[in-house]
């Protein structure tokens, strides 16, 4: 039997169940799949947004100078038949995981962006190192076709790059929204205090490249002008506490920590509209399986999943992402035109639908078969 093992630094909540789906569909086709990762760092800790996979092996990590981290797992990846590591500078692990498939003595797979979308300068030395190194491997998992056609410039042959279309579990959330009933509803939105027909949610990580501060100010725009608008926001992370010092004033901004599974699922069918101005990710496939258009900006830092925000069809990308006016009108003019937000609607389940993690895991098996028999 074959044996791949896939290493990273922590073990998501939200992934879980893409591991569980790829270690099903490879044991299908003889291959052992396991996970190896550390304990959380604090952020994740205070997230609350981590879990233990029993069939996993946990791993120490030790902190390096330079601030690289060296997780423990050596000896374990040497017994695999591939490797499969998340592509980040900071894995110290990585540079011998490279150098061993550079002498074809390990097939090694990198799993990730291609590059920091985060980066505020793309010709920095950190992402000019990511680059080096991002050909050195025997093939690469990438999140989405933007990823693909990144590392293909660098000179990746691309038939040996998986796109596997980055997703979360939505068969779960599709679960969950067919069991919640109107009552249900009801109590929540008395539970909350929630009294308005009109509700943005926000759903995910608090920290700076969220733009917290833009929502409320665009929020309190919106509240100018539709008056029963009530704003929900669930996340944890660096800036909760002030996401609830805003809020403090707003009785109508309802900051409610971190929430999963069917909590977070009833609080996103209270609301309309996915509210997320700053950095999108993965939480537009969520929102999308919770019928919510994502209205954001053409913030230049996005995550790779902005790619599946359609601007007038299943979503609203606003061109100026420095403006909340702009921001306020565009959620304004959607609250003012029930059609045209009917079919935004139907338009992001169906990109949910698309993006499930079941096609994730299948997509991705695929990628490793070809990888263990090239």
């Amino acid at each position: 039997m074959k044996r791949v093992c896939y290493i990273f630094p922590t073990s998501h909540h939200y992934r879980l169940p893409f591991h569980e789906r790829l270690r099903m569909r490879l044991s299908a086709h003889g291959v052992d799949y396991t996970v190896i990762y550390c304990d959380p760092a604090e952020e994740n800790v205070r997230k609350g947004d981590t879990v233990d996979i029993p069939w996993g092996t946990k791993v120490p990590r030790s902190v390096l100078p330079g601030g690289l981290i060296y997780q423990q797992a050596l000896r374990l990846a040497l017994s695999c038949d591939l490797v499969i590591v998340q592509q980040e500078n900071s894995l110290a692990l990585n540079y011998l995981l490279n150098l061993a498939s550079m002498v074809r003595a390990k097939k090694v797979g990198y799993f990730g962006h291609g590059r920091n979308f985060q980066s505020r300068d793309p010709n920095s030395g950190a992402e000019r190192w990511k680059r080096f190194w991002a050909t050195k491997v025997n093939w690469w998992f990438a999140y989405t076709d933007e990823t693909h056609r990144h590392v293909a410039s660098l000179g990746f042959p691309p038939e040996r790059i998986t796109v596997f279309n980055n997703a979360v579990d939505t068969s779960e959330v599709r679960t969950f929204i067919a069991s919640v009933t109107p009552e249900r509803l009801a109590a929540r939105r008395d539970e909350l205090g929630i009294k308005g027909e009109h509700v943005g949610v926000f759903v995910g990580g608090l920290y700076e490249d969220k733009r917290l501060s833009f929502l409320v100010d665009a929020a309190d725009q919106i509240r100018a002008r539709v008056h029963d608008f009530e704003l929900i926001v669930a996340g944890g992370g660096e800036q909760l506490s002030l996401m609830q010092d805003l809020a403090a004033t707003r009785p109508w901004i309802k900051v409610l920590g971190p929430r999963f599974g069917a909590d977070k699922v009833e609080l996103m069918l209270l609301g309309q509209l996915f509210l997320m101005p700053g950095l999108v990710g993965l939480a537009v496939v969520d929102a999308g399986a919770a019928s919510l258009p994502t209205v954001t900006t053409s913030f230049p830092y996005h995550s790779p999943e902005i790619a599946y925000v359609e601007h007038g069809v299943n979503g609203v990308i606003v061109p100026d992402w420095k403006n909340q006016q702009a921001y306020a009108d565009a959620v304004v003019d959607l609250f003012a035109d029930p059609a045209r937000l009917a079919a935004m609607r139907g338009a992001a389940a169906q990109m949910a639908e698309r993006l499930t993690i079941e096609a994730m895991a299948d997509c991705f098996a695929e990628g490793v078969l070809k990888a263990l028999s090239t």
